[in-house]
C-alpha cells in the first residue's frame, strides 16, 4: 500500500464531507425559535475595533457572550445563511486538521485508514453535524476544540516556534467560544506539564508557556463574564432548583446574605417545569436578588460547593439526572438529514465502561512501549470528567445542551483508544490479516 494513501484519503474525505454538508438545507431555518442567536447577531453588529464586540456590558434584553462566536458571525457578515455555511466549513476543516495531526503519530498504514474512516463517520453523526445548521455557540465551540487539540498535537510533533505561536492564537479563540473552556485549559496543560517533566522535557518550555497563557485567559474571561453578567441566570437557576428545595441549603444561603427569601419561597418553590422560572428573569421586584447574585452570588455558590463536597461529587444526584450528562440528539438541530441518516444508526458505539476498560489496557501498553501519545486518552478522560461535573453544577437548566460534548468526546476517545491499541506492537500485522 502506498504510504501516502492515508493523507490523500484525508483530503478526499474532507472535500466529500464538506460537499455533503453544504447541500443540506433547512427551509424554514431552525434557529429562529431560540433566543440566543439574536444575542450573537446583536453582538456581531459591533465594529471590529469596538470594545462592545469583545467585552460588552449587560443591557436590557441582551445577554453578552464570549467574543469568538460573535466575531466569526461578524466575519460572515452577520448573515444567518452565510454563518451556517461558514460553520460547515469550520466543521469540515476541524475534521481534516485533527485527522492530519493524529496521522503524524500512527505507525501502521492500515490503522491510519481505520482511524480515518471511523473519524469521518463520527463527524458526520447528526449529534455533531446537526449543530452547524443553527446559530448557537455549539458548532464553532466544538470545531475550535478539535482544531485546538490538533494544533497541540502538531506542536508535540514538530516542537517549533511557529507551532507554539499558532497554538497560542488558536487557544485564545477556542477559550472565548464558551466560558467554561478556561477551566479545562488549565487542567489540560497542568497535566501535560507533569507529563513533560516525567517523560519529555523537550516540550516543557512550550507547555509552560501554554499553562501561563491559560491562567491569563482564565483571569481575563472571569473579568469578561463579570462585566457581561453572564453568571446571573445560571446562579439564579441553581438557587431556585438546587438550593431552595433543601431547607438547610436555603438557610446557608440566607445566612450568606441572599435577599428576597420569602418572596422566592412563595412564588418559585417546587417548580415542576423549568420554563416557569422565566418570569423571574425580568421581574423588577427581585432587583435586590439580582444585584446580590451579580456581586456575590458566584463566590457564595462556589463556597457552597467547597463546603458541601457531596454536591460537587454529585453523590445526591439521581441516576436519571446523571444520565442527562450523556444525552445526544437533544432536539436543537432539526430532523436528521443527509449522510447522518446512515451514521445515526451507527453511533453511539462506545459507553463509559468500554472507554475505561480500553484506557486501562492502553495505559498498560504505554508502560510497556513508552509511546507518549498514548497518554492523550487518559488526559482527555480526566479533563472532560471535570468538565462534565463543572457544567452540571454550573447551571441546573439545559444540562443536556451544556454537556452536548460529553458523548461526542466518549466516541472520539473510543476511536482513539481502538486505533492506538491496533497500532501497538501487541497487535501484529499477521494477526490483523487473519482477522
Amino acid at each position: 500500500m502506498n504510504k501516502n494513501f492515508p493523507d490523500k484519503l484525508n483530503i478526499i474525505l474532507f472535500i466529500s464531507a464538506l460537499f455533503l454538508s453544504l447541500i443540506i438545507k433547512f427551509n424554514p431555518p431552525i434557529w429562529t425559535g431560540f433566543g440566543d442567536p439574536y444575542d450573537y447577531l446583536h453582538q456581531s453588529q459591533e465594529s471590529f475595533s469596538s470594545k462592545n464586540l469583545y467585552l460588552p456590558e449587560k443591557q436590557a434584553q441582551f445577554y453578552p457572550r464570549p467574543f469568538t462566536v460573535p466575531l466569526f458571525y461578524k466575519i460572515a457578515g452577520s448573515d444567518p445563511e452565510t454563518i451556517i455555511q461558514m460553520q460547515k466549513f469550520m466543521h469540515a476543516f476541524s475534521t481534516f486538521f485533527l485527522c492530519y495531526a493524529l496521522l503524524l503519530f500512527f505507525k501502521k498504514n492500515h490503522v491510519k485508514i481505520i482511524f480515518i474512516c471511523l473519524w469521518y463517520l463520527l463527524m458526520s453523526w447528526w449529534n455533531i453535524l446537526g449543530w452547524t445548521h443553527t446559530l448557537l455557540s455549539e458548532s464553532l465551540s466544538m470545531s475550535f476544540m478539535f482544531i485546538w487539540i490538533a494544533s497541540f498535537l502538531v506542536f508535540i510533533n514538530f516542537k517549533s516556534l511557529f507551532t507554539i505561536i499558532a497554538h497560542i492564537l488558536i487557544t485564545i479563540l477556542f477559550s472565548f467560544t464558551r466560558d467554561s473552556w478556561p477551566y479545562i485549559l488549565i487542567i489540560f496543560y497542568l497535566l501535560y506539564f507533569i507529563i513533560s517533566i516525567k517523560w519529555d522535557r523537550k516540550i516543557l518550555a512550550g507547555i509552560l508557556s501554554f499553562l501561563i497563557l491559560s491562567i491569563g485567559l482564565f483571569i481575563v474571561q472571569q473579568k469578561s463574564a463579570e462585566t457581561s453578567q453572564r453568571y446571573r441566570l445560571p446562579i439564579t437557576n441553581n438557587i431556585v432548583f438546587r438550593i431552595m428545595p433543601n431547607e438547610s441549603y436555603l438557610k446557608w444561603f440566607i445566612d450568606k446574605g441572599m435577599p428576597c427569601k420569602d418572596s422566592l419561597i412563595k412564588n418559585y418553590s417546587n417548580l415542576n417545569d423549568f420554563k416557569n422560572i422565566y418570569p423571574l428573569y425580568i421581574d423588577t421586584s427581585y432587583s435586590k436578588l439580582f444585584k446580590w447574585v451579580v456581586n456575590d452570588g458566584k463566590k457564595v455558590y462556589t463556597k457552597f460547593l467547597i463546603t458541601h463536597p457531596s454536591n460537587f461529587l454529585l453523590i445526591h444526584e439521581k441516576p436519571k439526572e446523571i444520565k442527562r450528562i450523556f444525552a445526544y440528539n437533544i432536539g436543537y438541530t432539526g430532523e436528521i438529514r443527509g449522510i447522518s441518516l446512515i451514521t445515526d444508526k451507527i453511533f453511539p458505539i462506545f459507553n463509559l465502561l468500554i472507554i475505561i476498560t480500553l484506557n486501562i489496557f492502553l495505559v498498560f501498553l504505554f508502560f510497556k512501549e513508552k509511546i507518549l501519545i498514548w497518554i492523550l486518552p487518559s488526559v482527555i478522560i480526566t479533563v472532560f470528567t471535570f468538565n462534565a461535573i463543572l457544567l452540571y453544577l454550573a447551571d441546573t437548566l439545559e444540562v443536556e445542551r451544556h454537556l452536548f460534548i460529553t458523548n461526542i468526546i466518549i466516541q472520539f476517545t473510543g476511536i482513539l483508544l481502538v486505533s492506538f491499541i491496533l497500532d501497538s506492537n501487541l497487535i501484529k500485522r499477521k494477526l490483523f490479516r487473519r482477522l
